[in-house]
């Protein structure tokens, strides 16, 4: 799930970049198969909880394993929305030529971030798991920036609230890889102390 949404985002935001309603298009349908995922996860777990009786450990991976599955799922939706908002605008460009720099700077951060998601699921490592949120905070600085330019784009309001919802959604796809980082924290060290973002 994690190395489809980390191709979903990086297609999406390559997509808004370039105006490309073709690749967009195809994030779009992608999500289903993000979607049928999270489904074989749930599955998956009520099997495990119904054939086994687990116990500690086990009970961890197992509820680390939900919240990580709706957290990437809903990952995935964020970058079918990027996608979706670029065939919506078409051909107009979904955001400002002015803009253009901070997406750029948006879009492969959240690439950066979705590549060391899959290595934390894969290896456990809970230090690169506990410094995700300094990830994010490069996408929270960038969407900050954009929206102190939002007032003086001069481009209609359509624009600035195209805009705004964009750097929004990149900025929620950098929260929810926090929170499966510490998710991946809670998995390997049982502590419960975990950020609510």
């Amino acid at each position: 799930m994690a190395r489809r949404v980390g191709a979903a985002v990086e297609r999406a935001g390559a997509a808004l970049l370039e105006v490309d309603t073709t690749a967009a298009e195809t994030v779009v349908a992608a999500d289903q198969e993000i979607n049928a995922l999270q489904f074989e996860v749930d599955d998956r777990i009520v099997a495990l909880m119904t054939q086994y009786d687990p116990v500690a450990a086990d009970l961890r991976f197992i509820l680390s394993a939900v919240r990580i599955s709706v957290d990437l799922e809903r990952m995935g939706d964020l970058a079918k929305h990027v996608a979706k908002t670029v065939v919506r605008r078409s051909p107009a460009p979904a955001i400002p030529e002015s803009l253009r720099a901070d997406f750029t700077t948006m879009g492969r951060a959240a690439v950066r971030i979705s590549e060391k998601l899959v290595r934390i699921l894969a290896e456990h490592d809970r230090l690169q798991a506990a410094q995700m949120s300094l990830d994010d905070d490069e996408l929270d600085a960038v969407q900050r920036r954009i929206h102190e330019q939002l007032p003086g784009l001069g481009y209609g309001p359509q624009a600035a609230v195209d805009a705004a919802l964009l750097a929004r959604f990149f900025e929620r796809f950098g929260d929810h890889a926090v929170r499966i980082s510490h998710q991946v924290v809670y998995l390997v060290t049982g502590d419960v102390r975990l950020d609510r973002s």
